[in-house]
């Protein structure tokens, strides 16, 4: 199989690279500002899988494409607020995200959507290198996951808002993969 092909499997595109990115981010921003930064780093490398699919269309004219702005948006917002560095820790809220991804990946798949699956399995993988993060380092000094919990609550509900619109039939043509023929 041609590298070409592997990268622009939905597998590699919804699993491995988020998961690769998200990690090396995390790791990285670990150890050069500290692991207060972890959480930085997993939303950095949230927004590089998102830029790798489904990208950062200009002028955003599906619902699908509303997301990697939607995240930026919430990104920009969580990073700019001090308050937000500060935030909860704990494992809870990102695995209660990653729970919530997974549900919003079934439930897009099972309705036909698949983009919205993979965008979905994306999130779902980043909230779950999130949730081993702050397993593994409970409490990180003046460190905060709602740095990251912002903007992956921002996507969740975009997915959710984009499901709605794709189960209706006025707005099947938002996602050119929504194919519920086959139910």
């Amino acid at each position: 199989m041609p590298a070409s092909d592997i990268l622009n499997h939905p597998a590699f595109q919804s699993v491995v690279l988020p998961l690769l990115l998200c990690s090396a981010c995390a790791a990285a921003l670990s150890r050069t500002a500290g692991p207060r930064w972890a959480a930085a780093g997993v939303l950095l490398g949230l927004l590089l899988a998102l830029a790798w699919f489904p990208g950062f269309d200009w002028p955003a004219s599906t619902r699908a494409q509303k997301l990697p702005w939607i995240v930026l948006a919430g990104a920009a917002v969580s990073l700019l607020v001090p308050a937000l560095r500060r935030g909860a820790s704990g494992v809870a809220l990102p695995a209660g995200l990653t729970l919530i991804a997974l549900a919003l990946a079934a439930w897009a798949g099972t309705s036909g959507s698949l983009l919205l699956a993979q965008l979905a399995l994306v999130l779902a993988v980043a909230g779950a290198v999130a949730t081993f993060l702050a397993w593994r380092h409970p409490s990180p000094p003046g460190g905060g996951w709602l740095v990251f919990l912002l903007p992956a609550a921002l996507a969740c509900l975009t997915i959710a808002w984009a499901m709605t619109g794709a189960a209706g039939s006025a707005h099947t043509t938002d996602d050119p993969y929504y194919a519920p023929q086959w139910k």
